[in-house]
C-alpha cells in the first residue's frame, strides 16, 4: 500500500486555511436572537422568528404563507385590529405558527379588538361565530400578550381553536391577559367538520377576567358541540387566575355523540365570578341533535373556587355559586328535554378549597337536570360521580339524581368522600 507523508509545513497551511474559512462563516452568521432579512423581505432569526413592531407588519407576518411554522415576535405597543386587513381583521395562525409578546411583561403587548365589527366574527359559508385570534392548525402557541375588548362592544371570543386543518392539534396559551369578551378562551370542536378531531391544550399562568358579555360571559369555555361526533378535548390548566367573569369555566358536550372532554386543573384560582365551574357530560343544545354517549372528566389538585357570588350574574339560567354539574343537562329556549341519554360526568377534587360561594350549597350535582320551567326529565341513563379528597371534603354538597324526577330512575348521582 502506498503511504502518503505530509510535511509539517503542509499541515500548518491546511490548518490556517480551515481556520480562515471558519472565521469567515462566523462573521457572516447572525448572532443568537438577531433578526436578518430573508429573500422575501421578512425578518427571520436562526430559529424562524419574525419580528413585527406595528399592526401592518403583524397582519403581513401572520398572513404571509412563507411564514408557516414561524414564531411571530411582537414588539411592545398597542395593536388596534382593523377589518380592512385580510380575514376581516382576525388573526388566524398558520400551521405550527406561534405568537409571542415580551417575555416577563404580558402588559407590554396589547392586541385590541374594539374596532372590529360583528361581521369580523362570522365565518362563511356556515356563518359560525369565531374569535379575534383563531388557532388549531398543527401546533400553535400564544404567550405574553394582553388581549382586550371594550365591554360595550360585542364579540364572540378572544381566542378560539376552530381552525380545523389537522386531525390532531396542540394548543398552548400561557402568560396572557384576556379581558372584555363573551368568552376569553374558547376551546371547541364543532359541527361535522370536526368529527374525530383531537385537541390537546395547555392553558397556564394566565389572568382571565371581566368576560361578561352575554350570551356566555365565560373565562374559559370547553365544548364539543353542534352535532359533532367522536371528538376529543384534553385540557391541562394550571396557575390561572380566573375572576370577575359571568362564569369561570364552562365545559360541556352539546348536542354531540360519543365525544370526550378531559380536564386537569392544578392550583388554579377561580374567584369572584357569577358561577365558578359548570360541567355537563351531555347538554341538549339543539332539539334536532341529541346528546348521546358523551363523557366529561374534571380532576383538580389544590385549585380554589371561592367568592363566586353572582356579581356579575352567571350566563343562561345557572344560579350563582361554586359548582354546578350534571351528567345530562337541558334548558329552554335552546332545546327540548328528553333527548340526552347515557352521558357521564366524573369530578375528582383533591385538596381544593371550595368556599364562600353563594347559595345553600357549594357544590350542586345532578345525574340529570332540566332548568325551570322545564318539567320533563333531560333523558335517561345520565350519571354523575363526585369524589372529594382531603380539604375538598369540607364542601357542602347537594346531590340529586334527576330534577325533575325520572320515574324509571335511570339517572344517577354518587358522592364519595
Amino acid at each position: 500500500m502506498q503511504r502518503i507523508f505530509l510535511s509539517a509545513t503542509t499541515v500548518l497551511i491546511a490548518a490556517l486555511f480551515f481556520y480562515s474559512c471558519q472565521k469567515s462563516i462566523e462573521q457572516t452568521s447572525p448572532k443568537e436572537g438577531e433578526n436578518v432579512l430573508s429573500s422575501n423581505g421578512n425578518k427571520f432569526g436562526q430559529s424562524g422568528k419574525v419580528g413585527v413592531s406595528n399592526v401592518e407588519q403583524l397582519y403581513e407576518a401572520i398572513n404571509n404563507p412563507d411564514n408557516e411554522g414561524a414564531t411571530i415576535v411582537i414588539a411592545a405597543g398597542t395593536y388596534m385590529l382593523n377589518a380592512n386587513y385580510p380575514k376581516s381583521g382576525r388573526l388566524e395562525l398558520q400551521h405550527n405558527m406561534s405568537l409571542v409578546g415580551q417575555p416577563g411583561r404580558a402588559d407590554a403587548v396589547i392586541i385590541d379588538a374594539t374596532q372590529l365589527p360583528l361581521t369580523s366574527f362570522t365565518i362563511a359559508p356556515t356563518n359560525s361565530r369565531t374569535g379575534v385570534v383563531r388557532m388549531g392548525d398543527g401546533a400553535n402557541s400564544i404567550e405574553w400578550i394582553t388581549f382586550q375588548n371594550d365591554l360595550a362592544h360585542t364579540i364572540r371570543s378572544l381566542i378560539q381553536t376552530d381552525i380545523i386543518s389537522t386531525p390532531v392539534t396542540q394548543i398552548r396559551i400561557a402568560h396572557c391577559v384576556l379581558k372584555g369578551s363573551s368568552i376569553g378562551i374558547s376551546i371547541v370542536n364543532r359541527e361535522a367538520a370536526a368529527n374525530g378531531r383531537i385537541i390537546e391544550a395547555e392553558v397556564e399562568d394566565n389572568e382571565i377576567m371581566n368576560n361578561t358579555i352575554p350570551q356566555f360571559g365565560s373565562g374559559i369555555q370547553v365544548q364539543n358541540s353542534m352535532g359533532v361526533s367522536d371528538a376529543v378535548i384534553r385540557l391541562n390548566i394550571q396557575r390561572n387566575y380566573i375572576h370577575d367573569n359571568r362564569a369561570g369555566i364552562l365545559a360541556f358536550n352539546a348536542s354531540s355523540k360519543r365525544s370526550v372532554i378531559e380536564i386537569k386543573s392544578n392550583t388554579d384560582n377561580i374567584e369572584s365570578n357569577g358561577l365558578g365551574l359548570m360541567f355537563n357530560g351531555g347538554f341538549i343544545e339543539n332539539a334536532n341533535n341529541a346528546a348521546l354517549d358523551n363523557s366529561l372528566t374534571f380532576e383538580a389538585y389544590g385549585t380554589t373556587v371561592k367568592n363566586n357570588a353572582g356579581n356579575p350574574a352567571p350566563p343562561f339560567a345557572f344560579p350563582a355559586g361554586g359548582v354546578h354539574a350534571a351528567g345530562g343537562q337541558a334548558m329552554q329556549p335552546f332545546a327540548l328535554p328528553g333527548t340526552a341519554h347515557n352521558n357521564k360526568l366524573e369530578i375528582s377534587l383533591h385538596g381544593c378549597r371550595i368556599e364562600d360561594n353563594s347559595g345553600h350549597y357549594q357544590v350542586n350535582v345532578y345525574g340529570g337536570h332540566s332548568f325551570h320551567p322545564v318539567v320533563t326529565p333531560v333523558g335517561t341513563y345520565n350519571s354523575t360521580a363526585l369524589h372529594l379528597y382531603g380539604l375538598s371534603k369540607n364542601a357542602n354538597v347537594q346531590a340529586i339524581a334527576s330534577l325533575p324526577s325520572e320515574a324509571a330512575g335511570t339517572n344517577t348521582v354518587q358522592v364519595f368522600r
